[in-house]
């Protein structure tokens, strides 16, 4: 694979937009929902997709990331 286009897969051609935001991220809305994950060891909540699975917490490196 030439290196453009195994850099163009890694960043993404057009991701951002003009004010430099990329456009998928999260809205307000969407950031004020109810946390996916959390950590029981110190309670760092994640608003990541259901069905991911995380196995450390960026906070602690605990391995007791649970689903809500």
């Amino acid at each position: 694979m030439p290196l453009l286009e195994r850099i163009t897969r890694l960043f993404g051609d057009e991701g951002d937009t003009a004010d430099g935001a990329a456009r998928d991220r999260k809205s307000l809305e969407e950031a004020s929902m109810e946390p996916s994950h959390v950590c029981q060891s110190c309670g760092k909540e994640y608003f990541e997709n259901p069905s991911m699975n995380i196995r450390t917490c960026g906070n602690c490196g605990g391995v007791k990331v649970e689903p809500v």
